[in-house]
């Protein structure tokens, strides 16, 4: 007789790892908003994102105004969504799904690129070090976690331990054995820059010699006069150091190879001064007290080796460092180096007699379009919440010229220009970037508890009178701007729907005007042009535009700086619509008369 789920999740409700190996922890708390991670400790898994169950979960996440982010690690994959609050119980039932569905296969919708020459060295590089043959990705439920800055509910805790458990399919590696030796890799490549690599074993985060490398790789930062990039990855298995410096042109590898490895000599007999040594603790304690590194030894179950490493770094002396200098010298390391490409001069001869080539055929394209899914006006419930007015305010004219307006973020709008973005409030520092315009060019943006300041500091300020008068860009009139952005809306649950995340980007820009800016490939941006075409000639179903009207709500905030700098900018004492106010007929209006 099977244990009723309810008798197992009272043995483990206070647990972080649920029986068939899913792991839940908590993240920090979030005011106003609810922060979670899920995915497998496991790297590679291109597969996750093109799930149903992964499409349901992103587009619930966009619907409710959420950031979405993924993550792609050498040992986690997984995505971060960060949404308000209110709609942490809509996400939480999502969650599920995306452990319950294991991908046919892992190579998604479009297949792997062809690696690059840099992709190339570094797998000559971890062959080297690691041995080839590494394991393939996996969606083994001991390796899927979930972490919540909300406290995860019984249901997604019951949910998520009915989920059957799946061991890893991949055979655990067998151990290379390597003899001690330096290998020696020179590669040719075209290239405009060279580099010489250094590259040398690493242990997992279980050990105290990585917390050894990482002060280690603080200290050369510190102390080593030259420009080097380097790279210590986290990792739960052993992985690799590497320390990169870049060649210009007319430099060759073999000199900077030498002066490297000087570099990394000297560190075994010159310690680095108590000063140098106490900034490299600090870096490296305030790396491991970094959020997104808490995050990724939470998302593994393995916070107390953070904790570990933490007391480790702190009692490291000048003669550890000597000593991990000579360990990384004389363990299996590899140096690595291409040169850069040579200048040439290059003369190109054009016959005046003939005709340009004519470009070939294309083929048709509509088998390979996003095929309409039966569901692109299903709607979402969304939880009981509230919503700020989608609307703005009337911009204030301040006795120097410049006008200011309340809005979400910290930013400067030049007419006819860019809208730059701070990241903190005003200051009378930022007014001499501006000093070449037009008082009458500049709009102010700025959150509400910071307008006094930013009105004191502006008031006075001197901009040129004879520099041009800036000149609107984009052909969307102030009035269809809150259309245009349900119409945007629409588009972009059309592009998750499809899977297109990665590949498209919808975005309103004050800096290039009142216009759709579409980043895509020719292919999907005819898709898009033909979505908008049928909009065009018939608006969506009542009850799903009222839906998309109040995701477009939700996210109003991230096109917010963006639409009030347009609609001042052709008029100084307008403002943007509420969303509520935006018709079908309005959006297919737009549709029809601007694409």
């Amino acid at each position: 007789m099977f244990t009723p789920i309810s008798a197992i999740l009272g043995l483990f409700f206070f647990a972080s790892t649920l029986p068939n190996g899913i792991r839940v922890d908590e993240l920090p708390a979030n005011t106003g908003s609810v922060e979670i991670i899920a995915g497998y400790a496991s790297g590679g898994l291109t597969g996750l994102e093109s799930t149903a169950a992964a499409t349901a979960f992103f587009r619930d996440a966009y619907a409710a105004g959420g950031e979405i982010q993924f993550i792609h690690e050498i040992d986690r994959t997984a995505v971060r969504v960060v949404a308000p609050a209110w709609a942490a119980p809509m996400l939480f039932s999502r969650l599920p799904g995306l452990f319950k569905e294991v991908p046919g296969g892992d190579s998604g919708t479009d297949p792997s690129p062809t690696p690059d020459f840099r992709a190339k060295v570094e797998e000559e590089i971890r062959d080297a070090l690691l041995g080839a043959g590494a394991s393939e990705p996996d969606y083994a439920t001991g390796d899927a976690f979930v972490l919540s800055s909300e406290p995860a509910p019984k249901s997604l805790m019951e949910a998520l331990a009915a989920i059957p458990r799946r061991g890893s399919r991949n055979k655990p590696q067998e151990q290379v054995t390597r003899l001690v030796a330096e290998r020696t890799l020179r590669f040719k490549s075209d290239l405009p820059t060279g580099a010489v690599i250094f590259a040398a074993p690493a242990p997992p985060v279980y050990y105290q010699q990585w917390y050894q490398l990482l002060m280690l790789d603080k200290v050369i930062h510190r102390v080593v006069q030259l420009p080097l990039q380097t790279s210590l990855p986290l990792n739960v298995r052993p992985y690799y150091y590497r320390i990169e410096l870049p060649l210009g042109t007319g430099q060759f590898p073999e000199p900077a190879e030498a002066n490297l490895l000087q570099e990394l000599q000297r560190l075994q007999f010159a310690p680095a001064n108590p000063r140098d040594l106490s900034a490299a603790r600090q870096d490296a304690l305030a790396y491991l007290d970094n959020t997104d590194v808490r995050e990724w030894f939470a998302s593994h179950g393995i916070s107390d080796r953070r904790d570990e490493g933490v007391h480790w770094i702190q009692s490291m002396t000048a003669d550890d460092m000597r000593a991990a200098a000579r360990d990384l010298l004389i363990m299996n390391h590899v140096l690595a180096s291409w040169p850069p490409r040579p200048k040439e001069t290059t003369v190109s001869v054009e016959p005046l007699n003939s005709s340009a080539p004519q470009p070939a055929v294309k083929a048709k394209r509509e088998s390979d379009r996003a095929t309409p899914r039966a569901d692109d006006e299903s709607t979402a419930a969304f939880p009981a919440h509230s919503d700020a007015a989608a609307s703005t305010s009337v911009a204030e004219r301040l006795p120097s010229g410049v006008s200011l307006v309340p809005s979400n973020v910290n930013a400067v709008f030049v007419s006819g220009g860019a809208l730059t973005r701070l990241n903190h409030d005003p200051s009378p520092d930022d007014l001499k970037a501006f000093s070449s315009f037009r008082a009458e060019r500049i709009l102010v943006l700025t959150p509400a508890a910071s307008l006094a300041g930013a009105r004191q500091v502006w008031s006075g300020f001197k901009g040129s009178t004879t520099s041009p008068t800036g000149v609107p860009k984009g052909k969307v009139s102030t009035g269809d701007l809150p259309a245009l952005f349900v119409l945007k809306t629409l588009l972009d649950l059309k592009v998750i729907g499809s899977g297109w995340w990665h590949d498209v980007h919808l975005g309103i820009d004050a800096t290039e005007g009142s216009s759709l800016q579409i980043v895509a490939d020719d292919q999907k941006r005819q898709q898009i042009l033909d979505w908008i075409k049928v909009i065009a000639m018939a608006p969506p179903s009542g009850k799903y535009f009222n839906w998309v009207r109040e995701v477009a709500a939700h996210r109003f905030w991230t096109a917010m700086p963006d639409l009030q700098a347009i609609t001042w900018e052709r008029d100084p004492q307008g403002t943007v619509s509420d969303l509520s106010t935006v018709t079908p007929e309005l959006v297919q209006d737009v549709a029809r008369i601007y694409f």
